[in-house]
């Protein structure tokens, strides 16, 4: 069948099958080594996994955060109003008071001007008639100075009930003692009233 002697046969059997048991041996280090570097590799993607979602955790967490402060700015910036809530609460703490006071504001500042505006608004409601002054330059917040110390206190439990923010000041007012409501410029958000 074929021309070769039988020396070169047996050398070409041998050496088949030492290179067949060769390859099987290869075969089977490959497999093993397919094998663990798969595990070794799978254990560096679920630490992968984990840290990529520890981050995404914290920075939900940020922008959680960011968004609870981009909130408290605004309720720090926006300008003071009268909700149509707070002015029944007003109207209904107020309805058989007869008292008169002023509704003084800073003229030249606009957001006080329109926060003067709601109270006018809420205190008419109530059956509260006022008289109007819009002379201060400066003033800081929503205060009651002048009258008696009882028309002072029921504006005060009226105002504190309906959840608008006036303290009692004890500075002279411009109008010689007699009951005034001051509507100064939006205090800052730390701002007690008794920091003047």
């Amino acid at each position: 069948m074929f021309n070769i002697i039988p020396q070169a046969a047996d050398a070409i059997y041998s050496w088949s099958n030492l290179l067949i048991v060769l390859g099987a041996m290869l075969a089977l280090v490959g497999t093993v080594g397919a094998v663990w570097s798969g595990g070794v590799r799978e254990k560096f993607a679920d630490e992968r996994i984990t840290a990529n979602e520890a981050e995404t955790a914290k920075a939900k967490a940020e922008t959680a955060q960011a968004l609870l402060e981009q909130e408290r700015l605004k309720s720090v910036m926006s300008w003071r109003r009268v909700t149509p809530t707070q002015a029944k609460k007003l109207a209904t703490a107020l309805s058989d008071k007869s008292i008169e006071p002023w509704l003084a504001w800073v003229g030249d500042d606009p957001e006080a001007t329109m926060f003067r505006g709601d109270l006018e608004a809420a205190l008419s409601a109530a059956g509260i008639k006022t008289k109007y002054f819009s002379g201060y330059a400066r003033a800081v917040g929503l205060s009651v100075k002048g009258g008696t110390s009882e028309e002072r206190q029921t504006l005060l439990q009226a105002f504190h009930a309906a959840g608008l923010p006036l303290y009692e000041s004890d500075q002279v007012g411009l109008m010689k003692g007699q009951l005034e409501i001051t509507v100064g410029t939006r205090p800052p958000p730390d701002f007690h009233g008794k920091d003047l």
